[in-house]
């Protein structure tokens, strides 16, 4: 295996694409400090899989791309291809001439490609391991790797050795192999761990299957048991169709004879009608002549009421009179009795006088007190007159008073007779009317029975129509209601039908 070219386009100071030709021998290149030498090593390494950008002398790994110049701009991709002669077939890949290249984008996208194949980093390194190339290789010497050879820790120079002995692969193989024992323990543990869980739940389904194969049993004993009363019900409901149809056939029939009798109903209810308001009128006429007629009444029962208490007031003042008259003159009687009695008092005193005149010189001392006692008498005697006086006065007044009574009697009398004609004519008169109104409400009961029996017959009517509308609206709905259970029920037969014939039951 050799490498014959190596090729660099956007790497650090190669803004254009370079090539650079191993020939037979040894290439060498020379130049100043600073001319890029150092990117050719670098670039050796970085397409062998470098992943430190501090060992390509850059903070990012993004710095390798060219960054640009005065007079360039700078470019957005860089990338390096090695040529490596494969005709002894060092590199287990079957291609006589391999070439590995390392594409990088400003955006961070890395690519590796092994005859423009993209493949991975470990699949580069595992086709260029044992061959002494790779980012630890010896194949690239810097001089921290010289460092390294004469360093005094042998762990440093022991890597180098074994990559210049080609033992590298192995130790690799061997860390590789290390870290996937370690991932495997630690899956079997994991794995022990779900085994463990899945114990648990295979249990737990167990428990479920035995409940799920019960359930299944379950389920079909009824749906064979739903099938069975589908069955009976479909044949309920096929007899309940029949005689639903049976039913509705003869609210058919029945229907145009209910409608005609509606119509005749209807008929009747209209002369009802036009004989109602005909009765209605006549007996509104009667009414206002009997309203009159009891205005009439009332007018002259109020002038014999009027005449009646003149009469009753004439003959209460009469009596007052007679009692007036009657106490006038047993006060004149009494008048006269004290009359007589202060006559009878007052010879009494003259006989008394004369004996006390006789007396006289006899009683000298107890002449004061028969002057008192004289005085007491003369005074008495002037009230007795004095009242005497009063009497025949009052015994005048009531007598003036007898004659006006007797008077205002004769004109009483007068009225009583006139208030007795009027009363006898009213009485006639309200007779008569009672006559009338007799004959009136007779008429007016008639009517009104007449009345009553065309209303009567109406609501009759009226309770025949929205009976029959009743019942043909309740047929009409039981009618939908059988139709749609008829439709229901062949859904339902047509899909037990179906489920007989796929045997699902």
């Amino acid at each position: 295996m050799k490498l014959t070219r190596l090729v660099l386009s956007g790497f650090k100071s190669f803004a254009d694409k370079v090539e650079l030709t191993f020939e037979d021998g040894i290439t060498s290149i020379v130049g100043p400090n600073g001319c890029g030498k150092s990117n050719i090593s670098d670039a050796v390494r970085w397409v062998l899989g470098e992943q430190r950008a501090s060992v390509l002398r850059g903070a990012r790994m993004e710095d390798i791309i060219f960054q640009g110049t005065a007079k360039r701009k700078p470019l957005n991709v860089a990338e390096i291809s090695l040529h490596f002669d494969n005709s002894d077939e060092t590199l287990p890949i079957s291609y006589r001439e391999v070439v590995v290249t390392r594409r990088l984008t400003r955006a961070g996208v890395s690519e590796y490609l092994v005859n423009q194949q993209s493949v991975r980093l470990r699949d580069v390194q595992d086709l260029l391991r044992g061959t002494g190339l790779g980012g630890e290789g010896g194949v690239v010497i810097e001089a921290q790797k010289i460092d390294r050879l004469l360093s005094d820790r042998t762990d440093d120079r022991r890597a180098l050795f074994e990559e210049a002995a080609g033992i590298g692969f192995y130790r690799d193989r061997k860390t590789t192999t290390e870290r996937r024992l370690e991932k495997t323990l630690e899956d079997l543990r994991r794995l022990d761990d779900l085994i463990s869980e899945i114990q648990t739940q295979v249990r737990s389904l167990a428990r479920q299957r035995g409940k799920a194969e019960r359930h299944k049993q379950l389920t079909e004993e009824r749906f064979g048991i739903v099938m069975t009363l589908a069955r009976h019900r479909l044949a309920q409901f096929d007899a309940q169709l029949e005689a639903l149809n049976t039913q509705e056939q003869e609210i058919n029939d029945t229907l145009p004879r209910d409608r005609e009798l509606l119509t005749e109903k209807e008929a009747e209810r209209e002369e009802r009608v036009q004989t109602r308001a005909t009765t209605e009128a006549q007996r509104n006429e009667i009414e206002r002549r009997l309203a009159d007629r009891r205005l009439e009444v009332g007018s002259l029962e109020g002038d014999l009421q009027l005449a009646s208490e003149r009469l009753k007031n004439s003959m209460e003042r009469k009596a007052r009179a007679r009692e007036e008259r009657r106490h006038a003159e047993a006060r004149a009687t009494q008048a006269t009795r004290e009359k007589e009695a202060a006559a009878e008092e007052r010879s009494a005193a003259s006989e008394a006088r004369q004996s006390v005149q006789s007396e006289l010189d006899l009683r000298a001392s107890d002449e004061k007190t028969t002057r008192d006692r004289l005085l007491e008498q003369r005074d008495r005697v002037r009230k007795l007159g004095d009242s005497l006086q009063e009497r025949a006065e009052t015994a005048g007044a009531l007598a003036v008073e007898s004659e006006a009574l007797e008077r205002d009697l004769g004109d009483l009398r007068a009225q009583e007779a006139e208030a007795t004609k009027r009363s006898a004519e009213a009485e006639t008169l309200s007779e008569q009317a009672r006559l009338k109104l007799q004959t009136a409400a007779t008429e007016l009961g008639k009517h009104q029975h007449t009345d009553d029996q065309a209303s009567t017959e109406l609501e009759r009517a009226r309770h025949a129509l929205a009976g029959a509308k009743g019942h043909e609206a309740a047929l009409l709905l039981e009618r939908r209601a059988a139709e749609e259970r008829r439709a229901q029920l062949t859904a339902r037969r047509e899909a037990l039908d179906a489920l007989e014939r796929d045997h699902a039951g």
